[in-house]
């Protein structure tokens, strides 16, 4: 009998954890998706500073035939366009293996999550300079935002404002 009675005890409480965590894990990945965007958007500006060269941010960047949520360079020629032979620091695919269910949410920015300013080339992008500000494409000053969702509809941002502060909301 008391066998039985702990059994039900403990199908009790896995079913009421299994939905917690179901829960729990999106939002997880989440915080994480954003803590890692906001990592890489410090490093490109710490990289930028450290070195005295452009360092840029660009999102939905093909490479070598595979396109790359984001891409941090060593932007060498200071265009906010990735070009053979620049320094690639990170390259982030977000999906299965690093931060299952999380995407840019394109409800906003225009229909692809992001608020940045294109380069040349249609991409948006955001450039850091040696001083630690951030600029355009047009050479004026860079700011924006990454709206980033997962697949329960929580929506995170991930800003950067126009002097160069960065921070996660």
């Amino acid at each position: 009998m008391e066998i039985v009675f702990v059994v039900l005890v403990l199908g009790a409480m896995v079913a009421i954890a299994i939905p917690a965590f179901s829960n729990w894990l999106p939002a997880y990945h989440l915080k994480a998706a954003c803590q890692d965007l906001f990592g890489s958007l410090q490093l490109a500006k710490a990289t930028a500073m450290g070195k005295g060269v452009n360092c840029t941010v660009s999102f939905n960047q093909p490479v070598n035939d595979q396109t790359f949520d984001y891409v941090v360079f060593l932007d060498t020629d200071g265009d906010l366009e990735y070009d053979l032979g620049e320094s690639i620091l990170v390259k982030r695919s977000w999906g299965k293996d690093n931060f299952p269910g999380i995407w840019f949410d394109p409800s906003h920015g225009g229909g692809d999550g992001l608020t940045f300013s294109n380069n040349d080339k249609g991409i948006p992008a955001i450039s850091f300079q040696a001083s630690g500000i951030p600029i355009s494409n047009s050479g004026g000053l860079g700011m924006g935002t990454a709206y980033v969702t997962n697949s329960k509809g929580m929506v995170a941002k991930v800003v950067v404002s126009c002097s160069g502060n960065i921070r996660v909301e």
